[in-house]
């Protein structure tokens, strides 16, 4: 069983991240090649020399901009196109050409969401993520145009900072294009044979309808003052299959979407319950590991380690965190790394979008899953992990 992240460890590693330490893995920022935002014309081309430079040019927008053309430059591993985009506070711009479709618009983007999280924004062709995925004031976009998949990364503000703090209001730059926009197709297509064989059914089923024996007017009822409703319908319907005009109705079901907020106590489970309560609910499931641990000046925790345990239909490994309060965290951790923006997307979906979210963690801070609550989804190296916390206020501290 992996070493999880008790309550004490996840408010630091947050709380690291927001208060600028920042810490990136390697594979997030490789697509800055060491380059430094903002550095010189000039400095960029010479740390560029060891790379097959095929154009130097300039452009107007709303500001001259100059540009450096490469060719065959890495990007996640599949060679790429690149164009530096330079203004005159520096480079603020890396635009990456995949030309021969070496992947699809569908990959690349999931390419990114694994290392940015879920997009800010998402169009038919076109996907944005504004959320300081490279350092504050960055932002990732991703293109389908005519002449292949572009991914840019941008600084987009016009001097350099390395913090990690939000701001409500900044200037998104445009990355260039270099051919239109084109629309990801969606929708599933039908096979002509579908289609001829619906046709051939339906068809069918009118011409069977049609072919129903029309009662013979004589024996149509009478109408009189007390039954006349009744019959002027049944006369009418009967109008109506003698004309062959076939009525269909479609009946509409809503279903009134199930609360899943509370799915993560299972086996009704409940916070601050005792550790006896705690091993009773859990008792379907395969115990591996209870242990205690003591850090001076923090609460002493007792843990529980099960296996094989469901959530939201994954089989995960979880974890229950015991103070003197009782239960005050109930952790899942699913083995497969790459499925970070699945938890997120999931979560999402039962408590609305995360208060804090970046591309390795994202918070439900505000009482999202009861009183005094909080939810975290932490990217680890071996795997997700999803916790629930309770306030543990009043918890007893080891001396």
């Amino acid at each position: 069983m992996r070493k999880y992240l008790s309550f004490i460890t996840a408010f630091a590693f947050v709380t690291a991240l927001l208060t600028g330490c920042g810490n990136r893995s390697e594979k997030a920022v490789k697509p800055l090649l060491g380059l430094e935002w903002f550095a010189g014309y000039d400095e960029v081309l010479a740390e560029m020399s060891g790379n097959n430079l095929i154009a130097e040019r300039e452009t107007e927008d709303k500001t001259k901009q100059r540009m450096q053309d490469y060719e065959a430059v890495k990007l996640y591993g599949t060679d790429c196109d690149l164009t530096l985009c330079f203004t005159d506070s520096g480079l603020v711009g890396f635009n990456y050409h995949d030309v021969k479709r070496n992947q699809s618009y569908r990959q690349w983007f999931s390419e990114i969401e694994k290392e940015y999280g879920i997009p800010t924004e998402e169009g038919s062709g076109i996907a944005s993520w504004y959320d300081d995925p490279l350092g504050r004031n960055t932002a990732v976009y991703l293109f389908n145009l005519e002449e292949g998949v572009q991914v840019s990364f941008y600084a987009t503000s016009d001097s350099p900072d390395q913090s990690y703090e939000k701001q409500k209001e900044r200037y998104i730059p445009t990355p260039e294009l270099r051919s239109p926009v084109v629309a990801v197709e969606e929708t599933p297509t039908v096979s002509s044979a579908e289609t001829t064989a619906l046709q051939q059914e339906t068809t069918s089923a009118a011409t069977s309808l049609a072919e129903e024996e029309i009662p013979d007017p004589a024996d149509e009822p009478e109408t009189d003052e007390y039954s006349g409703k009744a019959d002027v319908q049944t006369a009418a319907a009967q109008t109506s299959l003698r004309t062959e005009t076939v009525t269909t109705s479609t009946t509409v079901t809503t279903t009134a979407k199930i609360d899943r907020t509370k799915d993560f106590l299972l086996n009704g489970l409940k916070f601050y319950s005792s550790p006896e309560s705690g091993k009773r609910k859990m008792d379907g499931y395969t115990k591996v590991d209870e242990y205690r641990t003591e850090e001076a000046g923090q609460p002493w925790e007792l843990i529980m380690e099960y296996e094989n345990v469901p959530y939201l239909g994954k089989k995960c490994d979880g974890v229950l965190c015991f103070t003197s309060l009782g239960l005050v965290g109930v952790n899942y951790f699913d083995s497969e790394s790459s499925d970070y923006s699945f938890w997120v997307e999931q979560l999402t979906d039962i408590y609305g979008s995360p208060d804090e979210t970046q591309y390795d963690y994202s918070v439900w801070s505000d009482s999202t899953a009861g009183s005094g609550t909080t939810i975290y989804i932490f990217a680890l190296e071996d795997g997700v992990q999803i916790s629930f916390f309770v306030d543990d206020t009043g918890s007893e501290i080891v001396k």
